[in-house]
């Protein structure tokens, strides 16, 4: 037998992975605060770049060759999960790799990059941390992957010595 559903808006009956559990229900007291908009500016950025790896690119054969994506994990929430651990596990975490973007070199061809593929800004009016650059997520992917030891060509420049011609050879791999 199952329920789901809430009642009265004091209990709610749910599942979760196949176990039924009952909680109180909760109305957040303001579901709009600067920290949930800041940790939604990057974990919505963050997603919307990740969301871009596509199953045929040489990115996504590289990730399923290392077998690091654990079973039953999509492709996407690793890399998500993995870039948010490894480099925006805080607010502080976030604006370094922010302004590592902003001064680099090569900014207007990860900008550029980055709108090839789709990935645009992403902003919340009530966060205060600065919007989510299209760049910073494709820089992470890049990041990520060197991280994981990808190989070949496209994937062994040093991010400091990005040049553009780099990051569309990268972007073509995705």
């Amino acid at each position: 037998m199952s329920a789901s559903g809430k009642i009265a808006d004091a209990i709610v009956f749910a599942a979760w992975k196949g176990v039924a559990y009952v909680r109180q229900y909760v109305i957040p007291s303001n579901p709009q605060s600067v920290g949930q908009g800041d940790q939604r500016i990057i974990l919505g950025g963050t997603g919307r770049a990740c969301g871009k790896v596509s199953v045929a690119g040489g990115f996504n054969t590289k990730l399923s060759a290392l077998g690091v994506v654990p079973s039953g994990q999509s492709k996407q929430s690793y890399l998500v999960k993995y870039i948010i651990d490894h480099y925006l596990s805080s607010v502080t975490d976030y604006n370094t790799e922010l302004a590592e973007l902003t001064g680099a070199t090569a900014y207007t061809a990860w900008q550029t990059g980055a709108t090839a593929l789709g990935i645009s800004n992403f902003d919340l009016a009530y966060a205060t941390i600065s919007a989510y650059d299209r760049g910073l997520g494709l820089r992470l992917l890049y990041k990520t992957q060197q991280a994981l030891g990808f190989t070949g060509a496209v994937y062994t420049v040093t991010i400091s010595a990005m040049t553009g011609a780099d990051i569309d050879a990268f972007v073509a791999e995705l």
